[in-house]
């Protein structure tokens, strides 16, 4: 039984980014369409919040309305498949850093499913794997709807399905997937007649003497392009599944095996205005959609090229994660204020063109009393523009100084920079600073062991309590790179301290672990974390091309920490001997001994912090 609000957001979201990005705005793609005005100011702040919930007619007078906007042939499957490639899928491009290959996405494809629809449901037939004929992974999908829904209602979003599935592949830079459509449960006599694309055909399909007929699109002629057959089920892990394999069609045959069911093949492909409506060989009116899936190979090459982009390119590939722990800030008020701002002075300025084009459609017979009162009147609007495009610029420009900063710094520091002028970053420098990596341990077999749903609470309220503790001792969050973070003392902000800020810091970070580990137990899994600390010369600042830049922090220094976290045993704080020689004063050590770091000549001498 499906819900009322049996559309998930996330798909009204992917529909308004496509249209922005052919169109530049997605303009009034939500204008007259029916919210919880109780709850939400405008429909446009209901329809893209991916929490909510809106019925399939919203969804379908959505989605054709953003058809006629852009003018694409195709465009419902082109939707489905750009959410790779523009990441409009929401929160749910956090998954994609856990998933190590195409075939963890085509995995979990019935879990992402029941997130996006209440309609129906996906079942993985025959899990991916390596086809010799062929050279790729194969894998098929068992497509279902609900009892309560029907499945010609719901083509475009069948199309739409099919885009997003395709687009799997993409994200790990491969060459979308090819779908087969074994079997279809459209009934081809009411899609041609009911749905707005198909009915333009005027193919007047029907079934007569159990063959498919229609009225050619060349000729106008009648001509038989199908007929009736029966699918004959095949034996698929102990169960029975129809999955193309049939026979002649005959009341008799029907009747000797109940298992059998009644179909149609299209027997010729039907062309019309440049577009195949048919294909030869397509077999309409099955029980449910079998859809055979191929992709290429994820080799090892293309793992290393989806591993280490990601570690070296944190704004492309954790926008996601970033996004969800910033959502704890409260600062995303301010962030949300100045697009309120910015999305007035737009309407103010659509507003006064409406009114310019309201003068130009009754110029014509105007013209002889209303010439110098149009003329006042543009005049008004061009001084307006020149006032509005300023205030604009201004607001985008601090709008953007605003997301820089919040990336990587504490709300008291964000303000501190937007009230002194000053820009995050600039040309790579020289600095003495202090730098901190920090891991948890094991993470591997938890994400074998743990399904998503189990494991993004516990990593996220863990990755907010650490948050949350950098910005206390003004740390700068360089990166989230899966499960562990790159953090860093001394700038944007120059502090004298940043050797103690950082042990003291850590300390109240293991604590921290330790109250969290109860939770983590509860899935079967000891919680703990490593964390390494040095303290040295290191380059900092925008680093990169004018294509791409990061503000991040390099040298020989920071691979000392990193040697160091990655020698830390869980609930461990190694810490160099620069950094030692800093906190002596506030933290009771152990020696741990030399370690030989690559690039550096000399051993590091090793010191175990006590957490008391």
């Amino acid at each position: 039984m499906s819900r009322i609000d049996c559309i998930s957001n996330r798909n009204i979201k992917i529909i308004a980014t496509y249209v922005s990005h052919k169109l530049g705005d997605h303009g009034d793609l939500f204008a007259g369409l029916p919210y919880p005005s109780d709850r939400y100011s405008s429909p446009e702040d209901f329809f893209l919040n991916e929490d909510e919930w809106t019925t399939s007619e919203n969804f379908y007078t959505l989605f054709r309305k953003a058809k006629a906007m852009v003018g694409e042939r195709y465009f419902y499957f082109h939707c489905g498949y750009s959410s790779a490639h523009l990441r409009s899928w929401g929160r749910f491009d956090y998954f994609v850093k856990i998933f190590s290959s195409p075939t963890d996405g085509f995995k979990k494809l019935p879990f992402f499913t029941k997130h996006f629809s209440d309609m129906k449901d996906i079942e993985v037939l025959t899990p991916p794997a390596y086809d010799r004929t062929t050279g790729k992974i194969r894998t098929l999908l068992k497509l279902t709807y609900h009892e309560d829904m029907n499945a010609d209602e719901d083509y475009i979003g069948h199309v739409f399905t099919r885009g997003l599935i395709a687009s799997i592949p993409t994200i790990w830079g491969l060459k979308p997937a090819t779908l087969k459509e074994l079997l279809t449960a459209h009934d081809p006599e009411v899609l041609f007649k009911r749905d707005t694309d198909l009915a333009a055909f005027n193919l007047d399909l029907a079934i007569e003497r159990n063959l498919v007929t229609i009225k050619s699109p060349e000729d106008g002629e009648r001509k038989v392009v199908g007929k009736k057959i029966i699918l004959e089920p095949d034996s698929l892990n102990g169960e029975q599944v129809f999955l193309g394999r049939y026979k002649a069609y005959s009341q008799d045959a029907l009747k000797e095996n109940g298992k059998r069911k009644e179909a149609l093949l299209m027997t010729e492909t039907v062309q019309a205005s440049d577009r195949v409506l048919f294909k030869a060989g397509e077999i309409y009116r099955a029980p449910y959609f079998i859809l055979d899936v191929t992709y290429d190979r994820f080799c090892l090459l293309d793992r290393c090229r989806h591993v280490f982009p990601f570690r070296r390119k944190h704004e492309e590939n954790g926008a996601g994660l970033i996004e969800t722990v910033n959502r704890l800030r409260e600062t995303i008020a301010a962030r949300n204020q100045a697009y309120q701002e910015l999305s007035m002075a737009n309407r103010e300025l659509r507003e006064a063109k409406e009114k310019v084009d309201e003068y130009a459609r009754t110029l014509e017979e105007k013209v002889h009393d209303r010439t110098a009162e149009l003329k006042r009147a543009q005049e008004a609007l061009h001084q307006f523009n020149q006032g509005l495009e300023a205030k604009v610029k201004d607001h985008v420009e601090q709008l953007r100084r605003y997301d820089e900063l919040r990336r990587y710094l504490s709300p008291k520091l964000c303000d501190r920079i937007l009230s002194s002028g000053d820009r995050l970053g600039g040309e790579p420098q020289r600095k003495m600073m202090t730098v901190m990596f920090t891991d948890i341990r094991n993470f591997s077999s938890y994400t074998e062991n743990l399904e998503p749903e189990e494991l993004f609470p516990l990593l996220d309220k863990y990755l907010a309590q650490m948050t949350k503790m950098i910005h206390q001792y003004d740390g700068t969050l360089n990166k989230i790179i899966g499960d562990g973070l790159l953090i860093f003392f001394g700038d944007p902000i120059p502090v004298s301290d940043h050797a103690e800020k950082a042990v003291l810091m850590a300390v109240e970070m293991q604590k921290k672990v330790s109250e969290l580990k109860d939770e983590w137990l509860e899935y079967g899994h000891e919680f703990g974390v490593g964390i390494g600390i040095n303290t040295g010369y290191m380059t900092v600042g925008n680093i990169g091309s004018d294509i791409h830049k990061d503000y991040t922090v390099i040298g020989n220094q920071v691979n000392v920490a990193s040697r160091l976290e990655s020698l830390a045993r869980p609930g461990q704080i190694l810490i160099s001997q620069r950094t030692y020689s800093k906190v002596k004063h506030l933290v009771q050590v152990e020696k741990v001994g030399a370690i030989q770091v690559a690039g550096l000549r000399d051993p590091v001498v090793t010191y175990n912090v006590k957490v008391i």
